[in-house]
């Protein structure tokens, strides 16, 4: 084999790496834009953290369909909890250990019975004596810890009150872990 021949040889998977890294460069750069698109409809103190979340499950996104279900994962397929019940129900069937997982869970429960609108303070506040539930002393606070962790973003406002809508994440959180 001559040098030139092996020389060829050798750059061919260098070719295809490169081809590879501009697909994936691309794919990001896509991804990076959508998340910016997005996020741009939210005021300036929750953009931030919303293209956070949206960028962190856009990328989670594309690499999820590429791993293989364990066989115990494929055996019982995750359905979504129910919300038929009362919200005291659901709570309580959830393994609910501090006041933003109950927020979330909340919110939760209201989007899916509302069809898809956002939770107030007045929804939560509701949603805690119906449950019965011991309250937060500061609901802004544990609202805010579900804003940082990218489970809730602002939803706009409702009836004159401010309304947080729960994100994929947060919806995958309450399905998955709680």
């Amino acid at each position: 084999m001559s040098q030139s021949e092996g020389g060829a040889a050798e750059r061919q998977p260098g070719v295809a790496l490169r081809a590879v890294g501009a697909e994936e460069d691309a794919a990001l750069r896509q991804a990076v834009a959508r998340a910016r698109r997005i996020a741009e409809e939210q005021p300036e103190p929750y953009q931030s953290l919303a293209f956070t979340a949206l960028l962190t499950h856009l990328l989670q996104e594309r690499t999820v369909p590429a791993r293989e279900p364990a066989p115990a994962e494929s055996a019982r397929p995750q359905q979504p909890p129910s919300t038929e019940g009362s919200i005291a129900e659901f709570l309580a069937q959830r393994r609910i250990d501090s006041h933003p997982e109950r927020v979330l869970a909340i919110a939760y429960y209201h989007y899916h019975r509302h069809a898809g609108q956002g939770v107030t303070t007045k929804d939560l506040v509701e949603g805690y004596s119906r449950s019965r539930s011991k309250r937060p002393q500061n609901y802004p606070d544990v609202i805010a810890s579900c804003i940082r962790k990218g489970y809730l973003v602002d939803g706009g406002r409702r009836d004159g009150m401010k309304t947080w809508v729960i994100t994929a994440s947060g919806e995958a959180h309450v399905e998955q872990d709680l």
